[in-house]
Formats: structure tokens, C-alpha cells, sequence
């Protein structure tokens, strides 16, 4: 073989190999760092502003690898941190910024924790509605657990998720069914019994 090309050959290889490094390796774990760096300093966010400037930084690194579980770390801390918000406005802008984030991944729809992801999304509209009020959040809860429902119909998570969404909204026939489903599968769920007796009892009470 000639001389020129085995070293062409030997460039473009040794080329190729940094760029996987980069791209497959070193990325993905300066990215993570990012991430683990903003987690450290959290206690150090004061405003949703602030939130939004540290976390886009690690969600927004050049590196897809990875990024699933970042988005789902983030959505977590939403998750607990709007049980501490009550003004609406902020609610709306942390929900916005899930969304944001997980579009994407849900429009992919599949990935390694996808069933976790899309009920991680019903929560966190749960818990807007039940700061807010506002219907937006509930149909987008009980979209969110339909969605998990699809992936696992048996799952507990969506399936109590859609409980409480059809409990919240007065939907008789649906939590019904739902709370059916629930104690086929757990007929010691005392819990939910009661819910039952305390829906069935009130729609009584309403319809004389």
C-alpha cells in the first residue's frame, strides 16, 4: 500500500478515535459534573429565575447522552419543590420549565425509565392543580397517567395517579372503574374502599 494513503488511514483513525472520546465520553461527563455541581449549590437558589439559569446550563449541554436522567432529576426537584410554592405564577413557570425539558423525550415516546417520566409529569401537574385550581393542570395530569396506563395498565403509580385525578375532577364513572381495577388487583386497600364509600355516599347525597 502506498505510504501516503496508510498515513491518511492512520490520521483519519486517529481522528475518529478522539471524536468518540469527546463526543462519547467526555461530554457526557462534563455534562453529569455540571449537573452534580448544580445540585450541590441548590440551597444557593433563591428564585425561579435562578433555578432556570443553573439547571438550563448541565440540561443544555452539548451532549444528548445522558440527558433522559437529567431531566428526570430536575423534574423530581420540581416535583418536591412545588410543595412550598403557592403563588401561581411561579407554579406555571416551573411546570412550563418541566415541560420544556421533557418534551422532547415524550415525544420520542420510548426510552429506558419512559413509564416513570410521563408519571413524573402527572404529579407534577397534580400538585399545580391542588396549588392552583386551575382544570389545565388536572387534564394534563390524567393525560400524563393515561399515558403511563397504556405503557402498564397494572402499574400502582398511574393507576392511583388517575385515581386522585378522577376523584379531584367529581368523575364518578371513571374513579369507579379505576378503584375497580384497584382492588381487584390489591382487595386490601382500605384506602381506596373508603374513597369509594365517600364518592359512592356523596353523589348519593347530591342526586336527592
Amino acid at each position: 500500500m502506498n505510504p501516503d494513503i496508510k498515513k491518511i488511514i492512520a490520521v483519519s483513525a486517529a481522528i475518529f478515535i478522539l471524536l468518540v472520546a469527546y463526543y462519547g465520553s467526555y461530554l457526557p461527563m462534563r455534562k453529569s459534573t455540571v449537573f452534580i455541581e448544580t445540585m450541590r449549590s441548590s440551597s444557593m437558589i433563591k428564585t425561579i429565575s435562578d433555578f432556570e439559569s443553573a439547571f438550563s446550563v448541565p440540561l443544555d449541554y452539548p451532549s444528548q447522552i445522558g440527558q433522559e436522567e437529567l431531566v428526570r432529576s430536575m423534574a423530581n426537584t420540581i416535583n418536591g419543590s412545588l410543595q412550598n410554592v403557592s403563588d401561581p405564577r411561579a407554579v406555571s413557570e416551573l411546570v412550563n420549565y418541566a415541560e420544556k425539558y421533557y418534551a422532547p423525550l415524550i415525544a420520542r415516546g420510548r426510552g429506558m425509565s419512559f413509564g416513570q417520566d410521563v408519571y413524573i409529569l402527572g404529579m407534577i401537574n397534580e400538585i399545580a392543580f391542588l396549588k392552583t385550581k386551575e382544570p389545565k393542570y388536572l387534564q394534563a395530569a390524567e393525560k400524563y397517567f393515561k399515558m403511563g396506563q397504556t405503557l402498564g395498565p397494572k402499574r400502582p403509580q398511574t393507576l392511583y395517579g388517575l385515581l386522585d385525578v378522577y376523584r379531584m375532577s367529581g368523575n364518578i364513572d371513571a374513579f369507579k372503574k379505576i378503584a375497580d381495577q384497584v382492588l381487584s388487583q390489591w382487595p386490601d386497600d382500605a384506602r381506596t374502599s373508603n374513597l369509594v364509600n365517600q364518592m359512592l355516599n356523596s353523589s348519593s347525597s347530591e342526586s336527592k
